[in-house]
């Protein structure tokens, strides 16, 4: 788990009680999703707070903490969506926003610490500028 319920009262100002185990587990699962393709550390996430940036942590701490509230505010349901992501490119079928709106300052920092990978890998092949293909 990234954050501590103490850690969530202190960043929130809301009551430590609503940041449950469960809770917790879910939201630091969820931000393992977001971030993209990391390994799996011994503790069963992405990252290690240790390991990260101040700047990086305080962002994964924030996200956690703010997705842990909009969970007790919504009785533990996550917002759902039906989406297709490749690099920057993105469709979605929704009514609603994947990331709740209370969420958006967390995720502009958590996107600005360079945690989430959005890049695109190619493994093979190149590109031929003179008629704009990719050869694989």
């Amino acid at each position: 788990m990234y954050i501590t319920s103490i850690e969530y009262a202190a960043l929130t100002g809301n009551d430590a009680a609503e940041a449950t185990d469960n809770r917790i587990t879910m939201a630091s699962t969820l931000l393992d999703n977001r971030i993209g393709n990391y390994p799996i550390n011994a503790l069963g996430y992405k990252l290690t707070i240790a390991d990260l940036h101040v700047i990086q942590s305080r962002a994964v701490k924030l996200w956690v903490s703010q997705l842990v509230s909009y969970l007790y505010d919504n009785d533990d349901e996550t917002p759902a969506s039906d989406n297709v992501t490749l690099g920057r490119f993105s469709v979605s079928k929704q009514s609603s926003q994947l990331m709740p709106r209370s969420m958006g300052y967390a995720d502009t920092l958590l996107v600005n610490s360079g945690l989430i990978k959005r890049g695109v890998r190619l493994s093979k092949g190149y590109f031929k500028e003179s008629d704009s293909s990719y050869y694989g």
